[in-house]
């Protein structure tokens, strides 16, 4: 039994085992650095998606029926082979098709060694004692209800289970799903391929058994052989390894559920167990890929520019220079968290009583904003801001007074329950909020509405303001329906995120990008080569979270004047007039609209301060 669970240990938990590398295998491909001096502009990249390839693959199958292939006295490693054809749709999904041929051998478990096999029929006869002791059998087990009139059965043919063990031969024709789990839980670029993958199988099986129980001490055949066919249903976990390009080795492991009892060559009636095949394997996949370039393909250059300019123009086929920019990643990443606080507070005080109402639960969104930062060990919380604001009724110096001290006790309380120091927490006090209650207004739907918001904007004296609200027939409606809401306090938490190396930001920008800089991000772009679908991505990413940052959108200005959409790589560089390094870019789009003159004059510009694309793309202006 020993031997039977190391055997179960090692087969099921291989592709698993592999898991953990198939992960880090996601970050490792997402993150390969690449420097901006070996670039050659015209390389190609294959493109992994859409291609037919073809497998061959041995596997061991073991039967589970009422025979075994692993029990305590006998084990048989059985023999398949395979034929895999399969197309891949995408990066995460494809279809494979299986045809096999295989072999395996099952024994008698341990608790079936009493039972006999008939073998005129290939039936199963159970053990039940009847009225004197004497043991007799029938075709169900005692407790499955049924008593059959078996007559006389002690004339039965059959041998004892213990003796006798079953072949069974046959061929599969399968059809799985194949779903890489790379692409559904990690973020790999589109145009590469992985050099680990965690696949799931799952998978429809047409199967045909030639199945015949044998004995075991001359390996005669003693009963008659079963024919079944089966539709079963399973699947495969497997570990997909990239060797070449072309050339990938795949190890599995599945269960494949088998409809028919039979398929073991033994007949039961019994229906206290299911039937089903283990198997686990290696496969060797050649793929049949149609490599095509993934740079300068310009699907969009006759509708942008009419012929006799794609003819004469040099940069029509998004041709042109362009550097990696440098960006300084040592930059101060500072931000801000606000929320509001509703605490009720007796009237005219300012002590924080958790008991009344819901402060409570206010206060514990205080403190929960306040562990979302400590707790995480990329931010430093530098100063903590808190505005209090009344509502607009009662005297307006002691609604200032009111306010700044209601304030003050929520600093104290931050200061207190979260051992942060009081003097790097700045209260203030607002007196009413003209402002929020004029918002609240507009939203509100009531017929006096317009009557209170012509007095807000007549009078500002806080006094007479105070008293035209007090005359208003919908005055009771605001304070109760408004004013709550205006008794408020906003806290601020200013923080800081540390700087992160090129390999963490290359991982983060994926998963919490809202903590790199535009710079860090524009650093990960470069890692990747020019207008490779990473470079696009990450660089969409930056303009996404920094879209007035002028270095992202000089990078989208590059990727657009690649694809020959001149429009939206002026409309990108339309604020960036004054920015030296959108001039090389600039000068593109000019000479593209066919103005040389205006090209020539930017790329000087450009070049006087270091731009050593822009002389390039002066001098093939200059060859035109």
């Amino acid at each position: 039994m020993k031997r039977v669970t190391r055997i179960l240990f090692t087969c099921i938990l291989l592709p698993l085992a592999a898991c953990k590398l198939s992960a880090k295998s996601v970050a490792q491909d997402s993150i390969r650095p690449y420097s901006p001096y070996t670039f050659r502009e015209k390389e190609n990249y294959p493109e992994t998606t859409g291609y037919w390839y073809i497998g061959a693959g041995y596997s061991v199958p073991f039967m589970f029926g009422d025979m075994s292939s692993l029990t305590n006295k006998h084990d048989f490693w059985g023999n398949k082979v395979s034929l895999k054809p399969g197309y891949k749709f995408s990066p995460f999904f494809g279809i494979e098709m299986g045809v096999s041929v295989g072999r395996m051998r099952g024994f008698s478990p341990r608790s079936a060694e009493n039972f006999r096999l008939g073998t005129e029929d290939a039936m199963t006869y159970y053990p039940y004692t009847i009225l004197g002791g004497k043991d007799n059998y029938q075709t169900a087990p005692d407790n499955a209800g049924i008593w059959e009139n078996q007559g006389n059965n002690v004339y039965i043919k059959s041998v004892p289970y213990s003796q006798i063990y079953s072949e069974s031969r046959y061929w599969e024709v399968s059809l799985q799903a194949v779903f890489n789990f790379n692409r559904l839980f990690g973020h790999v670029p589109e145009g590469r391929e992985q050099p680990i993958s965690l696949l799931v199988k799952p998978g429809i099986y047409l199967q045909k058994f030639h199945a015949q129980a044998h004995s075991l001490s001359d390996k005669s055949r003693i009963s008659p052989k079963q024919r079944p066919l089966s539709i079963g249903l399973g699947g495969d976990l497997a570990v997909h390894f990239a060797l070449t390009q072309k050339l990938g080795l795949e190890i599995s492991s599945g269960l494949v559920w088998v409809n028919k009892r039979e398929f073991d060559g033994i007949r039961t009636i019994r229906h206290s167990h299911d039937d089903f095949i283990w198997q686990n394997g290696v496969s060797l996949f050649w793929k049949f890929r149609r490599n095509k370039p993934q740079l300068h393909s310009t699907p969009t250059a006759i509708e942008v520019l009419p012929a006799a300019t794609l003819l004469t123009n040099p940069f029509s086929n998004g041709e042109f220079a362009f550097d990696y920019l440098q960006p300084d990643t040592v930059i101060r990443k500072e931000r801000s968290l606000s929320r509001q606080a509703h605490l009720y507070f007796p009237v005219s005080k300012w002590d924080i009583r958790p008991e009344l109402g819901d402060n409570l639960k206010e206060l514990g969104k205080i403190a929960t904003a306040f562990q979302e930062l400590t707790n995480d060990e990329d931010i430093y919380i530098s100063s903590i801001s808190i505005d209090g604001y009344a509502s607009p009724e009662g005297p307006h110096d002691f609604n200032i007074l009111l306010s700044q001290n209601r304030a003050k006790a929520i600093a104290s309380h931050i200061a207190k329950n979260f051992n942060y120091p009081e003097s790097q927490i700045q209260s203030r006090g607002h007196a009413e909020d003209w402002n929020g209650l004029e918002r609240l207004l507009q939203a509100w739907e009531n017929p006096e509405k317009e009557r209170a918001l012509a007095i807000l904007r007549s009078d500002a004296d806080v006094e007479t303001r105070q008293n035209k609200l007090a005359h208003l027939a919908a005055y009771r409606s605001m304070l109760n329906e408004l004013y709550p809401q205006l008794r408020r306090n906003e806290y601020t938490f200013h923080y800081t995120i540390v700087p992160f190396t090129i390999e963490r930001a290359t991982r983060l920008i994926h998963t919490q990008p809202e903590k790199l800089s535009v710079e860090e991000m524009i650093a990960v772009t470069n890692c990747y080569p020019m207008y490779s679908e990473a470079f696009n991505e990450c660089a969409g990413i930056a303009f996404k979270f920094y879209p007035e940052a002028p270095i992202a959108r000089i990078y989208m200005a590059a990727i657009a004047l690649h694809k020959n959409d001149t429009s939206m790589a002026t409309a990108y560089l339309s604020h960036l007039l004054d920015d030296y390094r959108a001039w090389n870019l600039l000068g593109v789009c000019a000479a593209l609209e066919n103005n040389p003159t205006k090209a020539s004059h930017y790329f000087h510009m450009a070049a006087e301060k270091g731009d050593t694309a822009a002389i390039a793309n002066q001098k093939r202006l200059g060859s035109r």
